[in-house]
């Protein structure tokens, strides 16, 4: 006669094949090959979103995620220009590689200011970064501004070398003198970078404006004698 043990195991067996054929095992969620970067005719498209092309309501249904939108700025010193300001879109742990995504959104400074003006939430970081939330309201607008740049923080590391074989060797190198490398590739306007410790960052950018919004940025935040 059976013991104890052998009951449980049938009964175990059991439980799981009735599981199997009500809930079957779907397939993990993994992260796209290489995040499907693309380049055609001086367009770029991550993840099937192309950059000035689709508008985040975009990116949110094809990604189907639930964004944290707020714009970010300085704290003006007296006697100082208005500082820049900034609209992000942030997705956070996408697939089952954990990656973080950041959307730049292209809005006119009316609106940004109107954003400002609002100080819905505002945070002041310690060095000196704002973020202020959006108002309800404004959702429905935001959601048909387009995509100006994307940003991947990476939850899980790739391999540079496979990087390379599929989109080729970057056309510079610059250590910033604080542990990080960037891989410069102006054609796909990405500066992909390599941290010593922590997660890699892939920023992309309309390649038109690769200079004006990676590059000439970059250099001017390099330490003295970094290169």
């Amino acid at each position: 006669m059976p013991d104890n043990w052998t009951y449980r195991i049938i009964a175990g067996l059991t439980l799981a094949i009735i599981l199997y054929v009500l809930f079957p095992n779907s397939e993990p969620d993994r992260r796209p090959n290489l995040w499907s970067i693309e380049h055609i005719d001086n367009t770029i498209s991550v993840l099937g979103l192309t950059i000035n092309h689709h508008s985040l309501q975009d990116a949110l249904t094809a990604l189907k995620a639930t964004p944290d939108i707020a714009l970010f700025t300085t704290r003006q010193k007296q006697g100082d220009p208005e500082p820049d300001m900034h609209l992000e879109a942030f997705l956070a742990d996408l697939y089952d590689e954990g990656d973080s995504i950041i959307l730049g959104l292209d809005a006119n400074p009316e609106f940004l200011q109107h954003i400002k003006k609002q100080a819905y939430q505002p945070q002041l970081f310690p060095n000196n970064v704002i973020r202020v939330g959006v108002q309800e309201e404004l959702i429905p607008d935001i959601l048909n501004l387009p995509i100006h740049n994307i940003t991947i923080i990476t939850g899980t590391s790739i391999m540079f070398e496979d990087f390379k074989e599929k989109l080729g060797e970057p056309e510079k190198l610059i250590n910033d003198g604080v542990g990080n490398a960037h891989f410069l590739y102006p054609a796909l306007g990405l500066d992909f970078i390599q941290p010593a410790n922590g997660a890699q960052v892939l920023q992309f950018v309309d390649p038109a404006r690769f200079d004006e919004d990676l590059f000439k940025p970059l250099m001017q935040s390099l330490p003295k004698g970094a290169i």
